[in-house]
Formats: C-alpha cells, sequence, structure tokens
C-alpha cells in the first residue's frame, strides 16, 4: 500500500506567522544580527547538530557569550521555534483525508532533536502523521542517498515504489528519485491534491 510521505519545513510549517523567515526580528529582539548567528552558530556548528552528533543546547551554549545577545539560549530556542510554527492546516486536512481511507502518512525531514520534538508534541503533528524521520535520528540528512535509504527501512513498505513524496526542493526530489521513491516537487496544496489525486 502506498505511503504518503512529507518534507516539513515549505510544506507543513511555513515559517513566521507574520510570513517570512523565523529570525527576522532577532535584532529588535534580542540585539543580535541573524547574519552574527548564522557565521557564529549555523555555519560552525549545524551541520553536526542536524545529524544528531551534537547536541543545540550545548553548542548554543558555547557561542552565547560570543554572539553578546539578550536573554538566555534557552529563551533564544523557545523563540526560535515559536516562530517556525505556522502550520498549513490545509495540508493537514488533506493528510487527515488520506489516513481517514486507512493509508499511513510520515513526515521526512532535516530536524535536530529538540525542533523534532516540538514539532510532533507542541505543534501537534503526531495527531496527523503515524511517524517522523528526521535527520537527527537517522544520522543523515537530505539530500543524501543515506537519508532516504535509512527512512526506507522505517517505513511499512515493500518497495521504495510505494512512497510517495513531496518536498519544496529539488535537489531532494532528485534524490528521492534516485533511491526509488516516487517523489515530485511541492510549490503550494494544489500540488499535494494533484499528486494525490492521480494515484
Amino acid at each position: 500500500m502506498t505511503v504518503l510521505v512529507l518534507d516539513c519545513d515549505g510544506v507543513i510549517v511555513l515559517g513566521h506567522p507574520e510570513g517570512g523567515r523565523w529570525d527576522k526580528n532577532i535584532a529588535r529582539d534580542f540585539g543580535v544580527a541573524p547574519e552574527r548567528v548564522q557565521t557564529l552558530f549555523f555555519k560552525r556548528h549545524w551541520p553536526e547538530i542536524e545529524i544528531g552528533a551534537a547536541d543545540l543546547f550545548d553548542r548554543l551554549e558555547q557561542v552565547w557569550p560570543e554572539l553578546g545577545a539578550r536573554g538566555t539560549a534557552r529563551d533564544f530556542v523557545d523563540y526560535w521555534f515559536a516562530h517556525d510554527s505556522t502550520v498549513d492546516g490545509a495540508v493537514l486536512a488533506e493528510v487527515d483525508a488520506w489516513r481517514a481511507s486507512g493509508r499511513k502518512a510520515y513526515v521526512a525531514t532535516v530536524q535536530e532533536r529538540h525542533r523534532a520534538a516540538y514539532l510532533w508534541n507542541d505543534l501537534n503533528l503526531a495527531a496527523h502523521f503515524d511517524g517522523l524521520l528526521y535527520s537527527a535520528a537517522l544520522g543523515a540528512k537530505k539530500p543524501d542517498a543515506a537519508f532516504y535509504e535509512r527512512a526506507l527501512a522505517k517505513l511499512p513498505v515493500a518497495a521504495a515504489g510505494e512512497i510517495l513524496f513531496l518536498d519544496d526542493r529539488a535537489d531532494n526530489v532528485a534524490a528521492a528519485e534516485r533511491t526509488g521513491w516516487r517523489a515530485f516537487s511541492y510549490a503550494g496544496i494544489e500540488d499535494l491534491r494533484r499528486v494525490i489525486a492521480a494515484l
């Protein structure tokens, strides 16, 4: 039976509640430029964090004094998660209808452990999906082939061709196709509806 697998950010979660990136107001709210956070934290530490080789809070605490931001590292992470949390209700409605027919749906995403838990529990994706497959748990990220191979091993399918996958990044779609997934580009809800209808 075909399973539906969706990317998270850009498909299910659409970023800041007012539109745009979650960090667009951090200069105002934390006294630190987004570019500085990118340079000192994300570029240095994110490659290990996103595949589960390092912990988000451990690494952020290390650079926090250097950033010179107001508040604490935990305040910053809470702010980040809350401002990157707009869920597309139309997507969830399609997923709910898919599952109501007895089929399964999963999220396949590049996430570190803490935001993965936030998405699953606080944003309640657990109520709409059968599982969350994320990079920190798999030890690999999209578009690396290992991500798709390890995710495949955790899905209730007999073959990769039973996976119906949508992602908003072309390189992720292409990598999934190379692994045998039936993969499609996502630019909006009509893409999801079209792919489901084509079944």
